[in-house]
């Protein structure tokens, strides 16, 4: 059976950070929402690590078969609009305006205002320059139809467009481009760890709706691959796991975090 790693996602924020413009819109989620976090603040201090755990909800997979394009969409439309609900009403706990993310199923490589996506690199990412979340439907993909690579997979870029919309991300780029060597690295594990972080926290709050067991999320765990760009296989782990079982992203702030968890 096919696999993606959990690692083929989520790049392309890091390798075009010094290009982006991080002014996508956003709808208002009400009337007398706060305005954006700008600064330091808006890493250590950003008003969704205030917020509560994600309610249990119900997300059922809907059944996908082996290289049926609409079964495989309509399988993602109904996980987006779990994510959909779930992030919104943090947002509304958090006072912050919120609109989900664009969406586009690919099946081969295109421009996506951030680069060039390719169709061998990455399962999926999320370009903040245009607040629209890139799906890869390709031919290994369309094979494992009973895989759970591609729901984390999803739930991690969901993650970088809540972090977007919290003004996480343009914090990050505004320091990014004034980085190198060790300090760019640091920087951006703690990007992707956090992403890590909101996706374990998600499944676990959809996960008694999914009918699956516990062994598919161990095996998520076990196939995980670390790299100088994203963390030690044992600190995305970490923070996997604090996710599932902070359960909100009350327990993802990778930013304050000691170096030696987001090495």
């Amino acid at each position: 059976m096919i696999r993606i790693s959990l690692r083929a996602a989520a790049v392309m924020v890091a390798a075009v950070a010094g290009a982006l413009s991080l002014t996508g819109t956003a709808g208002a989620s009400g009337a007398s929402a706060r305005p954006m976090p700008t600064g330091a603040g808006a890493l250590t201090r950003n008003p969704l690590y205030a917020t509560g755990a994600f309610g249990s909800s119900e997300c059922t997979e809907p059944a996908r078969w082996a290289d049926d394009l609409d079964s495989y969409r309509a399988y993602l439309d109904d996980l987006l609009g779990c994510l959909d609900r779930t992030w919104r009403e943090r947002f509304r706990e958090a006072g912050l305006r919120f609109s989900p993310p664009k969406v586009r199923y690919i099946t081969k490589s295109v421009y996506t205002g951030c680069g060039q996506f390719v169709a061998s690199y990455a399962a999926a990412l999320y370009c903040p320059a245009n607040t629209t979340m890139w799906i890869m439907l390709s031919k290994e993909e369309l094979s494992d139809r009973m895989g759970f690579d591609l729901f984390t997979i999803v739930a991690h870029e969901y993650g970088h467009h809540a972090q977007d919309r919290a003004g996480i991300l343009a914090e990050f780029e505004r320091r990014f481009r004034t980085l190198s060597g060790k300090r760019a690295y640091d920087l951006n594990r703690r990007i992707e760890l956090q992403a890590d972080c909101f996706s374990g926290a998600f499944v676990r709050s959809v996960w008694n709706s999914l009918g699956r067991d516990r062994h598919d999320w161990d095996e998520q765990l076990e196939e995980v691959e670390g790299d100088m760009w994203h963390g030690k296989t044992r600190n995305i782990r970490y923070w996997l796991t604090r996710g599932w079982s902070g359960r909100g992203p009350k327990a993802c702030d990778t930013f304050s975090a000691p170096a030696s968890k987001v090495a």
